[in-house]
């Protein structure tokens, strides 16, 4: 029988109980064999509305003779069964109850994606799913369930944005850093906040590039540095560059941000036409996918606001 993980959270109600509940209304069911289930973690609200109380967080590991579908159905039915009501995204809840791996299967519907989209850099998620499955390997990442935990543990705490360049990732880092307040040091190069229209590109890479060794040392009182940009990103506009060399360790998150058409200035219209530019992000697209074995968050088409969302919470994401 395929083997699945998933992981469950409550912070309403008798958190503790609704969550042995849940398991135990799974490893009641004849569909399924309870393999193994973590013990509860107390955890901090990632995103969504401020004055949350603390989440509980857990995984079980189970064996299943239904489909994806079917076990993402009964999932469903048991948290409406605790009074599960999605009002507001990442709000307060009764119950979530979330497939993040069915065997080695990767499913894209309208209704259910595997692996979890968010799972690889989420320490609430990650930390008891590595106690019952850390043996399990992300199908998409080629990475066990162990080994994607000691990164989010271990890695320097860099953030990298691997996204074409231009202003707006400027404006997406400080931002980010407004948002989250002390905890985050951005670092924008500043050439992107001073270009002029025509500005050729040629001239600018090699500065942007060398970001600098000092990056993966924080200042005193900051948490994470998030840097918007990623060595992957060079060589995909300027293959001929010469790059100074990788670091053995990679960071803690990378995040693949897919721009679309209203995040481009008239500036990168002088650099690209919308066909080149096309291609050029298609071609980071598989760059990140080939070499990024790590936690990583990838944003499709968001704008500059619903980015600024995302990237936050996936910061808090790996600091909580």
């Amino acid at each position: 029988m395929p083997t699945i993980l998933i992981a469950l959270g409550a912070n309403l109600g008798d958190r503790g109980e609704t969550l042995h509940e849940a398991i135990d209304e799974l490893a009641a069911d004849p569909a399924f064999t309870l393999l193994q289930r973590s013990e509860l973690l107390v955890t901090k609200p990632v995103g969504g509305p401020s004055g949350q109380p603390d989440f509980l967080n857990a995984a079980a590991k189970l064996a299943t003779e239904l489909s994806p579908d079917q076990v993402h159905q009964k999932l469903i039915d048991i948290e409406q069964q605790h009074g599960r009501v999605r009002k507001q995204r990442w709000g307060a809840r009764k119950l979530d109850l979330d497939l993040l791996l069915y065997d080695d299967q990767v499913i894209a519907t309208p209704s259910l994606t595997v692996p979890h989209p968010r799972m690889s850099f989420r320490k609430f998620v990650m930390q008891p799913s590595a106690e019952v499955a850390a043996e399990m390997i992300h199908p998409t990442l080629h990475t066990s369930i162990g080994e994607l935990w000691q990164q989010l543990q271990n890695a320097p705490p860099l953030v990298e944005i691997a996204s074409l360049p231009g202003p707006v990732l400027h404006v997406l880092c400080e931002r980010v850093a407004a948002e989250l307040g002390e905890d985050v040091v951005s670092h924008p190069n500043d050439l992107w906040a001073n270009l002029k229209e025509g500005t050729p590109l040629e001239g600018i890479l090699p500065s942007v590039v060398d970001r600098g060794s000092d990056l993966r040392n924080l200042p005193p009182g900051h948490a994470v540095r998030i840097v918007p940009w990623w060595q992957a990103t060079s060589e995909v506009i300027a293959p001929d560059l010469v790059y100074p060399s990788e670091e053995t360790t990679g960071p803690r998150l990378v995040i693949f941000w897919k721009r679309p058409d209203s995040t481009f200035s008239e500036i990168e219209g002088s650099w690209w036409n919308n066909l080149q530019r096309e291609r050029l992000q298609d071609r980071l697209a598989q760059k990140v996918d080939d070499k990024v074995r790590g936690p990583r968050l990838w944003l499709d088409g968001n704008d500059i606001d619903s980015a600024v969302t995302e990237v936050a919470a996936a910061i808090q994401a790996i600091l909580d």
